[in-house]
């Protein structure tokens, strides 16, 4: 194939990627590094992209642009020093938020739970509940084994519902018959 037809056919499925993951991949970013870094954070990837475009797999595209982009963040933050970023934006909308209502509230704790994770086990959370990976696509960003990431997902799962247990507030039953303290007052 000519040189020609060939940049032409790059060019296009370079375009094609980033139609079809540039707005996951600046999501990713943005959680991590926020504004202006993950703009340039998404321009990285496909550039990185660009170079190993003969090496990106059909179908496996997404986990590897992810995987580009995590390594990126991680050479961002020893370059930056931590993930102090992610954890004010964590605490402004965890204080943001504290006053609309109960459904916010199970947000708020959730968001806070987090913060306490180690960032790996955040990770491998966010990886496989908001950003919708399977147990292998996941293991690929984060460059191990599907069963090392199982293992990960499930210490990371045990670790989160430790820390969210202890934010959560019990409700108490309505008493059969009487006020409640929830309605006391409103007659």
């Amino acid at each position: 194939m000519p040189d020609a037809r060939r940049t032409a056919a790059d060019r296009e499925r370079l375009t094609d990627l980033f139609c079809r993951h540039g707005d996951a991949v600046f999501a990713y970013a943005n959680d991590r590094l926020g504004g202006e870094d993950a703009q340039d954070l998404v321009s990285e990837v496909f550039a990185v992209a660009w170079r190993r475009l003969p090496t990106i797999k059909e179908g496996q595209e997404r986990p590897w642009l992810f995987g580009v982009a995590r390594r990126l963040v991680l050479q961002h933050r020893r370059s930056r020093g931590g993930d102090a970023a992610l954890q004010a934006r964590l605490r402004s909308q965890a204080h943001d938020e504290t006053e609309h209502g109960p459904s916010t509230s199970q947000r708020v704790d959730v968001i806070a739970a987090l913060a306490e994770l180690p960032e790996i086990d955040r990770e491998v959370l966010l990886l496989r509940y908001w950003y919708d990976f399977n147990g292998r696509e996941s293991a690929k960003v984060l460059g191990c084994t599907a069963a090392t990431f199982a293992v990960r997902l499930h210490r990371a799962r045990r670790r989160f519902e430790n820390a969210y247990g202890h934010r959560r507030v019990e409700l108490k039953p309505f008493p059969v018959g009487g006020l409640t303290p929830y309605t006391k007052g409103l007659e």
